[in-house]
């Protein structure tokens, strides 16, 4: 059988191959001599001869303190809900220092009228709130409606609340904040009889429409979110007579109650759902921290 060879390069031949491999070999190294010697300029030579402003701190030791002098890394943005969100974050947030109410706190003093309203105030949506477990913060507001109180945490939020306010120019001010049971049993009772009904005759169940008026703006005792001393209740020194219509109003809910949010709070009782105890309330506000409220 034939064997073909590999064809045979004559020894000039070769020797021109090598000489061709070997110039770009010293090319080669010479473009790296060239590249490498840039950039041991670049990131340690010019470094050293350059000073920071401030600290005259080496190149690359000057950034890492120049960063960690730097501004905080912004927030992410406010997350947007519907009027039902709302609702369904004030019942996943976990509100620090309360305690859930657990037995019915006496509305009227009669047993039967008292279990009617309980019963026609859950089926409007309102439902069992907490109270404060230890002693909360005095917040020294002037127009207070209640007890001048709230949870600490909701204190820096009026606090901060306020001062946006004040920097927009914007005349907001507070009227009510913690509420005890006791306190809300008056307000509530007050309003029940001014629309003319006695316990007795709620108890009878001749009285279910009047009640049902009474809870459109008041929570029984043990049901209002003012126990918890997250709420406050506020109101607009513009003159406008209704907080729904004023400028307070207009600079708290715009682009989805975007400064609420910036101090920690929603609406309470917003728009855009339903069964949620009385109708929506567009001055009362829950203090429920800005952890949740941003992306």
């Amino acid at each position: 059988m034939r064997v073909i060879e590999p064809k045979k390069h004559s020894s000039d031949k070769s020797k021109n191959v090598y000489r061709k491999h070997s110039r770009a070999l010293i090319f080669s190294w010479f473009l790296l001599f060239i590249i490498g010697s840039f950039g041991l300029y670049k990131y340690a030579i010019a470094p050293m001869t350059a000073t920071d402003i401030s600290t005259s701190t080496p190149g690359p030791v000057a950034e890492v303190a120049k960063q960690s002098a730097a501004p905080e890394t912004k927030p992410g943005s406010y997350k947007i809900f519907t009027g039902q969100q709302f609702k369904d974050l004030y019942y996943s947030v976990g509100y620090p220092n309360t305690q859930q109410i657990q037995d019915p706190i006496s509305i009227t003093g009669n047993f039967d009228a008292d279990k009617r309203i309980r019963s026609i105030a859950e089926s409007r949506g309102y439902k069992q709130t907490s109270i404060p477990q230890n002693p909360i913060n005095r917040i020294n507001e002037p127009r207070l409606n209640g007890d001048d109180l709230l949870q600490p945490l909701a204190a820096d939020g009026w606090t901060k609340l306020k001062e946006l306010a004040k920097n927009e120019n914007i005349p907001l001010s507070i009227i009510s904040a913690y509420r005890s049971p006791e306190w809300q049993r008056d307000l509530f009772l007050q309003r029940l009889y001014a629309n003319g009904v006695t316990p007795a005759q709620v108890a009878a169940g001749i009285a279910d429409k009047a009640v049902n008026a009474t809870l459109v703006t008041a929570a029984v005792p043990g049901y209002s979110r003012h126990h918890t001393g997250y709420t406050i209740d506020l109101w607009c020194e513009d003159g406008s007579g209704a907080f729904a219509y004023s400028s307070c109003f207009r600079w708290i809910k715009n682009n989805n109650y975007q400064r609420a949010k910036e101090a920690g709070w929603i609406p309470s009782y917003p728009e855009g759902t339903n069964e949620q105890g009385p109708e929506p309330e567009p001055w009362e506000y829950v203090w429920v921290g800005k952890g949740v409220l941003t992306d």
